[in-house]
């Protein structure tokens, strides 16, 4: 489709036209003619894009290399990324063969159930969805697992566990495994790297296994074979002795013990309410630690392991049980006490969640430094309690911060104190309250960087107590803002970074309150669609920013038309406009730029379906490029002036 408009020749000369699918046509005696061609993607192009074939582009393979326990299941050996592009129709993963190449000899006596487990596109491992028959013996022969298993677009995760024989080779001895080949449909293919370098070492432990829902500290609490039909230890503090408690069985132990190892397995738990000294203490998926004991000044465990899927509950105000801790992003900590508590080392945390009991203030400065997982505050005891920092701190969370319950009201000081959140995912409030400071006029502030999304709720959002607090979108990825009716989401200064987009998903934004901006950075966009921008603030369009304009009323510089609504407004002629969604028939709307009046660098049209229209609401000056992929531009009774362009000799 190609549509000519009136326009008129900005009086420049020897500048080159810049329209991005715009052509310029020849000139004749110096009169430049100009001819908009307006490309439109259609449906079944855009549809046929959108669909195309997923095939498989690469696979590799790693080896786990950390030693392993004899006596203990599900022991990762090998990882497998099967990556495929296009986002068509799925393909199916037929089958994987392996071979337990690299395992010590004879490997039947070694270990035993072989099973592959699948995560889709999350990388961490979760022994959740086991695809294909357990593996039940396993020799030096290879195996073949038939999965049938339906591929994601993008990388594929596959894992090979194993389950090591309580009476496994342990001098010297290892076990280890080699993707050999694979099925997609009919065609088999080879990872880059079958057999990667490594092996997982078997330690000399001794295992025993619980019986029931018995005292740690209990011999007959223990046996030397899983079904029960072996022996007791006879003595609990051997020094090799390790101790899993098995799934359905839930211990406790009420009397000061030490022991070399314990490890929770899944469907198993253990409450402690006295020290319970351990050299390694390991948390399996699926399996629950509770820590009832009130002694300060001991940390119980010199080594302290969390899986994924695994719980530890923190219900004490005494210290954190671990000296050295290993948790993955996907364990839980949950605290419903807090107190001090004493960390030895730095903590690379799971998912933490905060579910106070007990009343006051929860400090919590100084104690969740790094967050592999989510932070949840879900809440924050009774009778007034909350939770807060009392100093500059930087929490920074490789996952979300879910607000949840309870009351978390940032930075409670008299200084100029600052609470930075660097935050990897999204910011959601869904219940309770969270505030910038702890009073109104608080000289501290917060800072929230967000890399995902922002969304609300229920509950309250208040980033405008403190001394110019900021909600920041960085990271350079896409963020969407989405917000229901119900939650009161009050903003103070909001900041859209260099290479970020923010798109507005919801009809409207919480307010800009009175002496704070909402400011579009450079290279930075903000996509409102429909919705609408309030407040007594101001609203700040950068040079070389961008702006989705979706409303009708297209925007203003005054009054309560189109998309931006705050009491000051500032768009920058140096900007780009776009105008899309499928408000029919859509205007500019009437608003002043600056430096240049009546001037943007880019205009942009592309609505959801051809022949919606956008109508000028005024003389414009487009000082860059046009872009039109769909729709028609309407300039009735106005002008539109393009770049200036001159013939080539």
């Amino acid at each position: 489709m190609s549509r000519t408009i009136k326009i008129r020749q900005q009086l420049k000369q020897k500048t080159s036209l810049k329209l991005t699918l715009v052509a310029a046509s020849a000139s004749l005696a110096g009169l430049v003619i100009l001819l908009i061609v307006v490309f439109n993607m259609t449906q079944n192009e855009q549809g046929h894009a959108a669909q195309s074939v997923m095939t498989f582009k690469n696979a590799e393979t790693f080896q786990e290399t950390t030693s392993v326990l004899r006596g203990s299941s599900n022991q990762k050996v090998i990882k497998v990324i099967v990556e495929t592009i296009g986002t068509g129709k799925s393909v199916k993963m037929a089958s994987m063969k392996f071979s337990t190449k690299g395992t010590s000899l004879p490997v039947e006596q070694n270990i035993e159930n072989a099973r592959l487990w699948f995560t889709g596109n999350d990388p961490n491992f979760i022994p959740s969805q086991q695809i294909g028959l357990t593996i039940s013996k396993v020799t030096d022969h290879p195996f073949e697992v038939v999965t049938n298993q339906e591929l994601l677009t993008g990388k594929n995760y596959f894992w090979l566990t194993v389950d090591v024989k309580p009476d496994a080779n342990y001098s010297a001895a290892a076990i280890d495994a080699t993707c050999e080949d694979f099925r997609i449909g009919a065609i088999s293919y080879q990872p880059l790297i079958s057999d990667p370098l490594g092996k997982r070492f078997i330690e000399a432990n001794i295992p025993y296994y619980s019986t029931g829902n018995y005292s740690v500290n209990n011999l007959n609490a223990w046996n030397s074979r899983r079904d029960g039909n072996g022996v007791p230890p006879k003595q609990l503090h051997a020094s090799r002795n390790s101790y899993f408690i098995q799934a359905g069985h839930h211990m406790i132990s009420s009397t000061g013990t030490s022991l070399q190892t314990l490890i929770v397995e899944r469907g198993g738990d253990l409450r402690i309410t006295a020290p319970l000294r351990l050299n390694y203490m390991g948390i399996a998926y699926g399996g629950v630690l509770e820590n009832d004991m009130q002694e300060k000044d001991v940390h119980c465990f010199s080594y302290f392991s969390m899986d994924n899927g695994s719980s530890y509950i923190h219900n004490t105000l005494a210290d954190f049980p671990g000296t050295s801790c290993v948790f993955e992003p996907k364990s839980n900590q949950t605290f419903f006490q807090l107190g001090d508590l004493n960390i030895a080392r730095p903590i690379e945390w799971g998912n933490v969640n905060l579910e106070i009991q007990s009343e006051g203030i929860t400090n919590i400065k100084g104690v969740f430094n790094h967050i592999l997982g989510d932070l949840e505050i879900r809440k924050t005891g009774s009778s007034g309690g909350y939770c807060m920092v009392d100093a500059t701190e930087n929490i920074k969370i490789d996952g979300s911060l879910l607000i949840t319950g309870g009351e978390f009201k940032g930075v409670k000081s008299k200084s100029n104190d600052k609470l930075t959140f660097t935050i990897g995912k999204n910011v959601v409030v869904n219940g309770g309250y969270f505030a910038d400071a702890d009073i109104l006029n608080n000289s501290g502030s917060t800072d929230l960087n967000v890399a995902g999304d922002a969304i609300f709720i229920a509950g309250t959002f208040n980033m405008t107590r403190g001394n110019q607090s900021v909600l920041k979108f960085e990271k350079g990825s896409i963020s969407k803002w989405i917000q229901k009716a119900e939650p009161n989401v009050i903003l103070g200064n909001v900041i859209v970074t260099k290479n970020h987009e923010l798109q507005i998903k919801s009809e409207s934004m919480g307010d800009i309150s009175s002496g704070h901006k909402l400011i579009i950075e450079p290279h930075a966009s903000l996509m409102c669609g429909n919705a609408v921008i309030y407040g007594e603030g101001e609203f700040h369009l950068s040079d070389q920013s961008t702006l989705g304009v979706g409303h009708q009323q297209g925007i203003a510089s005054k009054g309560q038309k189109g998309n931006i609504r705050t009491t000051d407004r500032y768009y920058s002629s140096g900007a780009t406009y776009v105008y899309y969604t499928q408000s029919q028939p859509q205007e500019t709307g009437v608003f002043s730029t600056a430096p240049t009046e009546k001037t943007i660098r880019c205009l942009v049209l592309n609505k959801e379906k051809p022949g919606l229209a956008l109508s000028l609401s005024s003389d414009l000056v487009i000082s860059d490029k046009i872009q039109i992929y769909k729709g028609d531009l309407k300039e009735g009774e106005y002008d539109l002036q393009l770049p200036a362009v001159s013939a080539k000799n």
